[in-house]
């Protein structure tokens, strides 16, 4: 008898759990993205494991480039603290008139047609890569959300403003392309930069239509371990190596030497005075 109850109960709660779900995707279906979503990146959260005495090499980065190793901006920290150099000037690809960061390209391409493809409606950008006057004229139009000209992500062609039709701003959340990147941008290498958890480090509440790339593994990490990218850049020890799955990751303040035996190389600077190092190890 007791062992009829047992499987009674076992049943009613399997029974319920699927009619629960089945209602958020009837009549919630954007939702059902960040649900399942949450509770799966829950489960599957993944550190950064340090390592010491990592056998590394001489080079330079002339020579890490002729060895097919990729230079980029993809891990600019840009914030007040970390404005964008007077003097920089990003890499940019044309993608329908719009201008973005060359190394985010083939990564927006397959994210749109993801999106494309689930839904038979396309995301569209509404704003990526401005020049300074460009970002000064947006703040002198009385925008809440604009940052200072010189702490836009936007100068790098990095951050991407996306929407769908009839879903802008803070509406891209109500529609089920809106749920679903905001659930699944990291697995094509974007974050949504600041986040609903990240207002008291970034200073900017939350913005589900602001994304910007940082490419994988690093998307990956941020996300599923809810850091905001200041906390994910911060948390580097200059010199330390750390591995994620079959990443090698380091900060290192020169490229003098990298660690040896790695491949699919790539670099970028930090804006903190350090370089970014990310092979297949």
């Amino acid at each position: 008898m007791k062992k009829s109850k047992i499987i009674f109960a076992i049943l009613f709660i399997f029974i319920f759990s699927a009619s629960c779900i089945f209602f958020i995707k009837t009549f919630f279906p954007g939702e059902t993205y960040i649900f399942m979503s949450r509770f799966s990146n829950f489960s599957a959260k993944s550190t950064l494991v340090p390592k010491e005495n990592i056998e590394s090499e001489k080079t330079d980065l002339k020579s890490l480039l002729e060895n097919g190793a990729v230079f980029n901006d993809s891990l600019l920290l840009i914030n007040e603290e970390n404005p964008v150099s007077e003097n920089y000037e990003p890499v940019l690809a044309e993608y329908k008139g719009i201008y973005i960061n060359d190394c985010a390209l083939k990564a927006y391409k397959e994210l749109s047609s993801a999106v494309k493809n689930k839904f038979k409606n396309s995301i569209y950008i509404m704003s990526a890569f401005r020049t300074p006057e460009e970002q000064a004229s947006i703040i002198e139009s009385g925008n809440e959300y604009a940052a200072s000209v010189n702490s836009s992500e936007h100068l790098t062609g990095l951050a991407l403003d996306v929407y769908v039709k009839y879903h802008a701003g803070m509406g891209f959340l109500d529609s089920a392309e809106g749920q679903f990147v905001n659930s699944f941008c990291h697995e094509y290498g974007f974050i949504i930069r600041y986040p609903d958890y990240g207002e008291k480090i970034t200073g900017i509440s939350y913005e589900p239509w602001h994304l910007r790339y940082v490419g994988l593994p690093h998307s990956e990490i941020i996300m599923n371990n809810k850091l905001t990218l200041e906390e994910y850049i911060n948390q580097f020890v200059p010199g330390t190596y750390y591995f994620y799955g079959d990443y090698i990751i380091t900060k290192q303040s020169d490229l003098n030497s990298i660690p040896a035996g790695i491949s699919e190389i790539v670099i970028s600077p930090d804006n903190t005075g350090y370089y970014i190092i990310t092979g297949k190890y």
